[in-house]
């Protein structure tokens, strides 16, 4: 299934010559964003959890997390396009971001196979990837916009929590790029 259709019609940050690594670059920054989404709506799901009285002791919330953390996106987004608080316009959107997501984790590079045979379908690949990622950046934008207003409503500062990670990290050694979370060492 072609889901090019959903996208933003501009395609104005083409390279001159893609190479694979231009690819699998831009396909790197859309799973990023998607997997900050997910997370986000896990925590969504968690906070709900807690003020709602299922997760009333650590090992509960962490039962609950992983749980949750099994769900597919479709599962996760169900409880919100059923929500009859949410404008058919966010449902769409919400669609959309499920519909992306899947293609860009499921069968992205089978749809693309023959493009990465040459320069101008590896170009044309990288171009829909950016807009791909534009799309999953306003998702992680919302969701975390979302879980921010909610974790206001009980007052936790979400933004005052991640300067302080941020900061421990850098004092750490860790210092992240700008923008890009702290990687965890395993």
């Amino acid at each position: 299934m072609d889901c090019r259709h959903l996208l933003p019609s501009s395609a104005k940050n083409m390279n001159p010559v893609a190479a694979i690594e231009d690819v699998l670059e831009a396909f790197g920054k859309a799973a990023y964003h998607t997997q900050l989404m997910e997370y986000n709506i896990v925590s969504i799901w968690m906070v709900d959890s807690v003020t709602q009285g299922a997760s009333l002791s650590e090992q509960d919330l962490l039962r609950f997390q992983g749980d949750w953390g099994k769900k597919t996106f479709g599962q996760l987004l169900k409880p919100l396009q059923r929500s009859s608080r949410l404008s058919e316009e966010i449902k769409g959107f919400l669609e959309q971001l499920r519909v992306i997501r899947n293609r860009l984790m499921h069968r992205f590079f089978l749809d693309v196979a023959s493009d990465l045979q040459n320069d101008t379908g590896r170009e044309r690949t990288v171009a829909e990837l950016r807009q791909m990622t534009e799309l999953l950046m306003k998702g992680h934008r919302f969701f975390e916009d979302v879980l921010s207003t909610y974790l206001k409503d009980f007052g936790v500062d979400a933004e005052a929590i991640r300067r302080q990670v941020l900061q421990r990290c850098e004092h750490a050694g860790d210092s992240p790029a700008e923008g890009n979370p702290p990687m965890r060492s395993e």
